[in-house]
This record gives structure tokens, sequence and C-alpha cells, in this order.
């Protein structure tokens, strides 16, 4: 019988909160968010999944600004800078390395996420 592992879990108290219950895939960061990888042709095919994997996570409030970063002062920063974190390795995981590697020193995912869009005009 396997053995279940330890999480902690939070209890999502507001939509408008980056906090959600937690699995075991949610907290891996090498994940990847599609088994479309993003390369310089697929753009939208690949925003379309991703965006549909981060709803199914409860964590599309990253791309939609739902979840803004708070005050680095503020007691709710580090729970969102680790979630954040989160979020980017899923998204830094579906991309082609050499794409990846473009935009592994954003600062944020919404950074990223905004670096895409022009990158990638539609």
């Amino acid at each position: 019988m396997a053995e279940e592992s330890s999480v902690n879990l939070e209890v999502e108290t507001s939509h408008a909160s980056p906090s959600s219950i937690l699995s075991d895939v949610d907290v891996n960061p090498n994940q990847r968010l599609s088994s479309v990888l993003l390369n310089e042709f697929n753009y939208l095919p690949w925003e379309r999944a991703v965006t549909l994997a981060l709803g199914g996570r409860s964590k599309l409030g990253y791309v939609n600004r739902a979840f803004p970063i708070p005050e680095i002062e503020s007691p709710k920063y580090d729970a969102w800078l680790c979630k954040d974190q989160l979020v980017m390795s899923w998204l830094l995981n579906s991309m082609e390395r050499k794409i990846a590697e473009i935009f592994s020193y954003a600062k944020s995912f919404m950074h990223l996420w905004k670096n895409l869009k022009e990158m990638y005009p539609e």
C-alpha cells in the first residue's frame, strides 16, 4: 500500500486569494502545465493549454491579476511569493529549453506572462 505524503493544507477563504488546498501535484515545481511545450511557432495553442491548466489548479489569478503582489512588508508576501514562484516554475517547465532560458530571470509570474505576451503578439 502506498504511504500517504504529509502536506500542509491551506483552506481557501476567499476567491481573491492565492491560497488553496494543496495536493502533491500542486507543490511539485518540476511539473509541466501542459504537454504542449512553447516554441517559437505555437504560442496560441500553448497559451490556451496553460490557461486551462492554471484555471484547473485555482491559479488563474496570477494571469488575470486577481492575486496582486502584496507589499514586501505584508505578512501575506511570503505565502504569495512561494505560490508565485511555484507557478513560474510550472510555466518555465512548459517551454522548450531555449525559450525557458530567455525568461528564467523574470521577477514574478506576472512579469513573465507580460513578457511572453509582448514577444508573441496575437
